[in-house]
């Protein structure tokens, strides 16, 4: 919807007004703190409606630009938006993770999924079941990951990690110790001597961690917020 239709549609309102009697011209410019003749050319299309007279209509009738805009014209304009604004999409990695599969090679990135946010070192994962993770994993199928060098370098005790040993690639979590690492399983939270047990060093990290998890969500509903299609795992903008 153009300016000059909001003005057209503006004036129609009002000669539907004093048509059906609820308005008269006299009444109308009285109001409007102006000339009938002025509003009588107006309204005949004779002098061009300005901007100021405009808004005192609106005004009056207690009205914004967008109440003369149709259903249909705010749909086009949603979609066109749509069509213009940049999809903020990651893309999958090429196959699923999780017990007996490995660290995936390459990302598909002809497949994205919508996150609202975008960075070179983020990656989606579809997520294998996987018994042993059933409390973490339950009802998510698909998880946002950081490959960054920040994440794998550093790990959290209370982040959930993507890690690589024995030629398959797991979400576990990770907790040090005096001169090792373990790899923790919802299992065996509570319990540390199931802990496994993990003979390397920090500098050796980056080898065991591909990615800390960000979020696990479900795949089916790509097209509900982020915030409703899971659960995010930690501040991602602050950590």
């Amino acid at each position: 919807m153009t300016f000059q239709d909001a003005q057209l549609r503006l004036l129609a309102y009002v000669r539907d007004r004093i048509h059906n009697g609820e308005l008269t011209e006299r009444g109308f410019a009285r109001m409007l703190g102006v000339s009938q003749p002025h509003v009588h050319n107006v309204l005949k299309g004779v002098r061009t409606l300005s901007i100021d007279l405009s808004d005192s209509i609106l005004n009056l009738f207690h009205l914004s630009v967008l109440d003369l805009a149709t259903p249909e014209d705010l749909e086009r304009n949603n979609q066109r938006r749509a069509a213009t604004e940049p999809q903020l999409e990651v893309p999958f990695l090429e196959t699923a993770i999780g017990p007996g599969l490995a660290w995936p090679a390459r990302i598909d990135r002809r497949n994205r999924f919508p996150t609202g946010m975008v960075a070179p070192t983020l990656v989606m994962a579809r997520l294998a079941p996987d018994a042993q993770m059933s409390e973490t994993l339950r009802g998510y199928d698909i998880a946002l990951l950081d490959t960054s060098d920040q994440q794998r370098d550093n790990p959290s005790p209370e982040g959930l990690y993507a890690v690589e040993r024995g030629g398959e690639a797991i979400l576990r979590y990770l907790r040090p110790g005096a001169r090792c690492y373990y790899l923790l399983t919802d299992t065996a939270l509570e319990n540390p001597d199931q802990w496994e047990h993990l003979n390397i060093s920090q500098k050796e990290l980056p080898g065991l961690i591909k990615a800390r998890v960000l979020w696990l969500g479900r795949e089916k509903d790509r097209k509900l917020p982020m915030s409703q299609r899971g659960r995010f795992l930690y501040d991602v903008i602050s950590s």
